[in-house]
């Protein structure tokens, strides 16, 4: 297939081709919403400036309308030899609407296509996770209601260390993910600037590019202004993003892990439905809380994702590089995994009960040892003489 970038009849060595297309064809599949959505604006800019009439824009439009109909019933494919999705809707459009689409690529290249894809995609990826985030935050608050002051033991170093509550335990997970919603509208806020029109990184000075008119039409918050910017902020950008909702994973970890622990037949704080256990092929008395165990090999998936993405851009020049292709795949990934590990920690939440007779009987007299050196110090001792007199008691 004749390439967009091809200017003669010698053709890619098909080795070379498939090394450098690698599996990008296929990622693009989810991008193409996107695509269309920057494509449409950058067509609306066009024709205010008079570079496409008015029955052209029409054309366009119904044009890509069509590829997003057969898009939805996964009708729209794009070849390996069209090496991404860019070239996937321009050549769909050439075939079925005529050279009309040939004049969309003014002012426009695939460097700049592939960066405002990203950014409606991390945008709307945002504001699902924002919402999964805060469906796990309702599902602690009712669940916290639900256990009331349920008593529970604290620990340090793997001991009985303090009283405690249920409430206070998941609260803290609770109040961990109010303070990551932070950090996300944080990368939200970076992630908001529409790159469109830096086209390969040096600007268009040609015409007057209207590119705060494209920013207004997509939605973005600015105009990310310096083109040479927009050439090293891709990778950066979704490094900061994965940085920050590491955070999420990072949190459900351990929540994964204290559960791995609580839910042992040794403390049996808590439980989960059967429907969230697993068996042994060899061993008929087991229920294992496997879904935990994946969680928290996840949460090193996840964080493997962020780290390629890191290393495949920590060294280039400020320019574009083909190694930005790499980046794609850990991104989409990683933004995959965690939504799915938000929600599977939501049901897990909602679902989980509380075994009070084995958190009473886990209370035992020790755990209230500190609050006994207190008693003794509002009688007038200091807190050393309390604590060592206390501390006696349990030798």
């Amino acid at each position: 297939m004749w390439k967009i970038w091809q200017k003669d009849s010698s053709s890619l060595n098909e080795l070379v081709e498939d090394y450098t297309v690698g599996i990008d064809y296929l990622l693009d599949m989810e991008l193409i919403p996107y695509d269309v959505k920057a494509s449409k604006a950058h067509a609306k800019m066009l024709h205010k400036l008079w570079l496409l009439k008015k029955n052209e824009l029409t054309q366009l439009w119904e044009g890509l309308d069509e590829i997003m109909k057969l898009w939805k019933k996964w009708k729209f494919t794009i070849d390996k030899s069209q090496e991404d999705g860019h070239t996937a809707i321009e050549s769909f459009l050439t075939e079925n609407y005529g050279e009309v689409w040939k004049k969309i690529h003014t002012w426009r290249s695939r460097n700049d296509q592939i960066l405002v894809t990203m950014r409606l995609y991390t945008l709307e990826q945002l504001e699902e996770i924002k919402k999964f985030i805060n469906y796990l935050i309702s599902s602690l608050n009712k669940k916290m209601e639900e256990v009331g002051d349920m008593k529970m033991p604290w620990y340090t170093h793997m001991q009985r260390a303090m009283p405690s509550t249920v409430s206070m335990w998941l609260g803290s997970f609770k109040e961990s993910l109010e303070d990551n919603l932070i950090l996300l509208e944080a990368a939200k806020l970076i992630n908001n600037q529409n790159p469109l029109g830096s086209v390969v990184w040096y600007g268009e000075n040609s015409f007057w590019l209207d590119r705060d008119f494209t920013t207004h039409l997509m939605g973005f918050r600015k105009t990310q202004e310096n083109p040479m910017y927009c050439a090293y902020s891709r990778g950066k950008f979704e490094n900061i993003v994965l940085k920050v909702l590491g955070e999420v994973m990072l949190d459900l970890g351990k929540l994964a892990n204290d559960l791995m622990v609580f839910t042992t037949k040794e403390f049996w704080f808590f439980d989960l439905p059967n429907e969230f256990k697993t068996g042994s092929s060899a061993m008929p008395q087991k229920k294992n809380w496997d879904i935990m165990e994946i969680l928290r090999g996840n949460v090193g998936v996840y964080l493997w994702y962020q780290y390629q993405l890191q290393e495949i851009i920590k060294n280039l020049p400020s320019w574009y590089n083909r190694d930005f292709q790499l980046t794609k795949e850990p991104y989409l990934k990683a933004m995959k995994l965690l939504k799915d590990t938000i929600n599977i920690s939501d049901l897990a939440i909602q679902n989980l009960t509380a075994n009070k007779d084995m958190l009473d009987a886990a209370c035992t007299d020790e755990i209230y040892a500190t609050d006994k050196a207190y008693k003794l110090v509002k009688e007038g001792k200091s807190f050393r003489d309390a604590y060592m007199e206390v501390g006696k008691e349990y030798l």
